[in-house]
């Protein structure tokens, strides 16, 4: 082993204080036992307190079980499962609760035993916060926790049982609250995310609970619960490990295993302290010596936990106290920030941070200084309302909130401005009067405001009285506010539309540019690119996306496509899997845009489950490295739940150069994989599968066909992927329906949804024949998917599809053969779709029907006669397609159309309805 890789508390410290000042990823920190074994029995004392609570007649067998054992991990580990056999679990808390007290002075020595049997006192002793013996490295690792920013500050996880971690936090300013998981019952990633305090979770048990994993079979066990909520903890984090050894227990395998497989594309960066000096003794022969080489794990030998949040990092106490938040917000100040701002990033699409935000870097737009005006109404009366910037993607509302918060944090210093962060806990009136006991007055700043709609209608009895001391900085697309539950917030938010630029505004980019180097080299002045600016945003004025648009089209122009085939290439560079790179998903993200929602604004986009499905990997890694290239690079943006590419033009040139290049199947076919396997997984709504899913009803040939193809492959044995395939293939032409249809028929019920999907297939079936010339085939097969005996119950919408095929074809076998009673079955299927589905969708489908056919003539019969005439007179034709077709329905006797008359005869279906 090479000393020069492994790092040591001067690196580490160097580390941490670099990744305070990016500020770009949560901090994750797990504590062993090193640290509290300055105040507490450490492993061999322990082992001796669970001696001392052994029965005394089951003492000779616990000493003669661990005189041969050498090692003190595995005496302790013995020294519990004997105590829990023999004395059961309630002893063992007592002797935790036993050596737990040693660290509260507050406690006399022959008062403890007495204590520890009393779960209630040890609680109360715990809100006692001046009553413990905190470590030196606790305390310090809570100041400098207290005083990073609220993004930043991510769970803690320790396998200690004792509460000194979030007592030293709750005196640093960071509430905290202990989350015991001593068995394969962790906690959701929504349940941590709905924390109020900051959690810290105990992976081995908590001194008050009822069972801790002492023994040998809990430590080691499997727990996959735990291991999801690891992964999601690991995402786009950097992990501190301090005073643990290692030891192979249920999260250390866990850990290895998110490691070695999974590090790069969770972005997970594992920074390990160990105590030992060299690397051997360190290592030893357990599991760091499998993470060494493991990406993003590093090693860093002779750290004394006590030191490591000393020196540089120490953070002044009162600074801490003043600076902390609550779990999930950062709080903003009016501090100018490090001089290594980037303007170039944000200039070319990227999402604003704070450095952006400082003021004199990027000029404030007309609409900002309105919604700042709006705002400072709201805090001179004291709170009890809020603005929102509202307006589509590109319009600069996320830098403008940013900006606003920094400059009333500035000028009003009697408002605490909190800033919520990804993830943060609902917004409730609990959490309200928790920040309330901290602050009189609070501005409460939240961009894409939308994902918190419900809670904020929820709240808005606490919050929107007049002069309650809190006041709202928000910002949302403006479909998703007003679909949502903005017009219920209208009298306590006033709305600020961005949407455009004033020609104040051309000249303020223009300069900025100008200032900065950025000015684009075709330009010769900044007063050029202010009319470029002015005059694009105008053109653009009708639609949306018009300030970044504009940006575009000035600093880019006719080499747009250029600099998107640069950037894709790039992203090509970048393997995700095997097969899949990060231009693959960036191109699907910007298909299903092109196609579903170009503007986003319809909710339509790549879903983060989509994402992260193109990869085959859960929803988490979308928010690993996938989304995280993606946002730095200026490639993608957000609506709701929704990714988009930065701008429609972008996504089109994409979308363009795929087909250019080749590599429009793979990608088509990527994501419908993607729909289709979530559609196979049951995924529900929210994880937005349909439109990844079903992409290929919205394309063209030969797109469609790569999409359903892809559709299949992802749902595998689904007949109704299969459906929408053959729909694609039609669209197609050519043989290959028919064929791909007949195939489909010999096995239709072979599938897993064949009884849901098979009047849809019928009708698709019956499409393919018509279009081929065979007729009586394709009417066959249609009046058969309106039969009461075939798969699930007939519904008006299968109805409708069914009787239009029925229709057409009866109509093109009356044109072949002129047989009796076909253009009766055609007249007769247009009237039972006006009864059913509306006479606008009867028109609208079957106008040619309308016009050939005699109609008054059936409008004037029973849904009873027209059902029965209408079986009588497909009858034949349906036996002969289940025949020639092999589709093998065994429908011995006449056609059924009972649903069918039902449903003609129910009232109030003239007037016509949705397809």
């Amino acid at each position: 082993m090479n000393p020069i890789d492994f790092g040591d508390l001067f690196d580490l410290r160097i580390r941490l204080d670099v990744l305070a000042q990016e500020a770009d990823r949560r901090l994750v920190t797990v504590f062993g036992s090193g640290i509290s074994n300055a105040v507490l029995p450490g492993v061999p004392e322990l082992t001796g307190l669970f001696r001392e609570h052994v029965p005394r007649a089951g003492r000779a067998r616990f000493d003669a079980t661990l005189d041969g054992l050498p090692d003190p991990g595995l005496k302790y580990q013995n020294a519990a499962a004997i105590l829990t056999k023999q004395a059961g679990e309630p002893r063992v808390m007592r002797a935790i609760r036993t050596a737990v007290l040693r660290a509260c002075p507050k406690v006399a020595a022959e008062e403890v035993a007495k204590v520890a049997q009393d779960e209630d006192k040890c609680r109360a002793l715990v809100r006692d916060l001046d009553a413990w013996t905190i470590p030196r490295g606790y305390e310090r690792f809570a100041q400098f926790f207290a005083s990073l920013p609220g993004r930043m500050r991510g769970p803690v996880i320790t396998t200690n049982f004792d509460p000194l971690i979030e007592i030293a936090l709750t005196k640093a300013g960071v509430s905290a609250v202990p989350i015991p998981v001593p068995t394969d019952s962790a906690p959701t990633p929504d349940q941590l995310r709905e924390a109020t305090t900051h959690p810290v979770l105990h992976i081995h048990g908590y001194w008050t609970g009822p069972a801790t994993s002492n023994v040998p079979s809990r430590i080691t066990a499997d727990r996959p619960q735990l291991d999801s909520v690891l992964q999601q903890l690991l995402t786009n984090s950097v992990v501190l490990v301090v005073g643990y050894s290692g030891w192979l227990d249920g999260f250390m395998k866990s850990l290895r295993t998110r490691v070695l497989n999974e590090a790069d594309l969770l972005q997970a960066e594992v920074l390990w302290a160990a105590y030992e000096s060299e690397a051997a003794d360190a290592i030893g022969d357990g599991v760091l010596g499998q993470l060494l080489g493991a990406p993003g794990f590093t090693l860093y030998l002779g750290v004394d936990g006590h030191e490591l949040f000393g020196g540089d990092l120490a953070a002044d106490d009162t600074a801490a106290q003043e600076e902390a938040s609550p779990f999930g917000y950062s709080r903003v100040s009016g501090r100018v920030a490090d001089a290594t701002f980037q303007a170039a990033p944000f200039a070319d699409g990227r999402r604003p941070d704070w450095a952006d935000a400082e003021p004199g870097r990027w000029p404030v737009l007309s609409s900002t200084r309105t919604l700042e005006e709006e705002l400072v109404k709201c805090l001179d009366s004291g709170g009890g309302s809020g603005v929102v910037a509202i307006g589509p993607l590109g319009e600069g509302k996320s830098l403008a909130v940013r900006q606003v918060a920094r400059a009333l944090a500035s000028s009003r210093p009697e408002w605490s401005v909190l800033w919520r962060e990804p993830g943060a806990p609902p917004l409730t009136q609990a959490w309200l009067e928790e920040v309330r006991s901290t602050s009189e007055r609070t501005l409460i700043c939240v961009d894409e405001a939308d994902l918190i709609m419900d809670e904020l209608v929820a709240t808005q009895p606490h919050w929107g009285k007049p002069g309650s001391g809190f006041a709202l900085l928000l910002a949302s697309h403006d479909r998703l506010w007003w679909q949502g539950s903005g017009t219920y917030l209208q009298q306590c938010v006033t709305p600020v539309i961005f949407h455009g630029i004033t020609a104040e505004d051309a000249v303020g980019i223009a300069t900025a540019w100008q200032s900065m180097g950025l000015l684009p080299a075709a330009l010769s002045s900044a007063e050029q690119a202010a009319e470029r600016l002015a005059a694009s945003a105008g053109a653009m004025a009708t639609r949306t996306n018009t300030l970044f648009g504009a940006v575009l089209d000035v600093r880019y122009g006719a080499d747009l496509g250029q600099r998107v085939e640069d950037l894709l290439r790039k992203f090509r560079d970048i393997d995700l899997t095997d097969t899949v790179t990060l231009g693959d998903v960036f191109a699907g993200i910007c298909v299903m845009q092109d196609t579903l929602d170009r503007d986003g604004n319809k909710s339509m986009g790549a879903s983060r489950s989509v994402i992260a499905e193109m990869v085959g990997k859960g929803e988490v890694f979308a928010d690993g490295k996938i989304l995280r290239i993606l946002g730095r690079e200026a490639a993608v943006t957000f609506a709701g739940d929704r990714v988009y590419s930065r701008h429609p033009s972008i996504a089109h040139a994409v979308v363009e150069l795929i087909h250019r290049d080749g590599s429009a199947q793979k990608v088509y076919t990527m994501v419908g994989r993607a729909g289709g396997a979530l559609r196979a997984q049951n995924a529900g709504e929210i994880d937005g599968f349909r439109e990844a899913y079903l992409l290929s009803r919205h394309l063209p040939v030969p797109n469609a066909v790569w999409a359903a193809t892809g559709a299949v492959e992802g749902t595998g044995p689904l007949l109704e992927s299969r459906v929408s395939l053959l729909r694609a293939l039609r669209t197609e032409g050519g043989e290959r329906p028919v064929k791909y249809a007949r195939d489909l028929a010999k096995h239709v019920h072979d599938y897993r949804d064949s009884r849901a999907a098979l009047r849809g297939f019928l009708v698709e079936f019956s499409n393919c024949m018509r279009d081929e010339g065979h007729a009586q085939t394709a009417a066959g097969l249609a009046a058969l998917a309106l039969d009461d005996r075939v798969g699930f119950r007939l519904d008006a919408s299968r109805a409708g599809y069914a009787l239009v095929s029925l229709a057409k074809s009866a109509l093109k076998l009356n044109a072949q053969t002129n047989m009796t009673g076909t253009s009766d079955a055609a007249g007769i299927s247009y009237v039972l779709l006006e009864r059913i589905r509306g006479e606008d969708e009867a028109d609208r489908f079957l106008s040619s029907v309308r016009t050939r056919a005699s109609l008054e003539e059936f409008r004037s019969q029973s849904s009873v006669k027209l059902c029965g005439g209408l079986a009588s007179t497909m009858g034949a034709a349906a036996k002969s397609a289940e025949r020639e077709t092999e589709v093998r329905l065994a429908l011995e006797d006449r056609l059924s159309f009972e649903t069918l008359r039902r449903m003609a005869e129910r009232p109030g279906r003239r007037t016509g309805a949705a397809h």
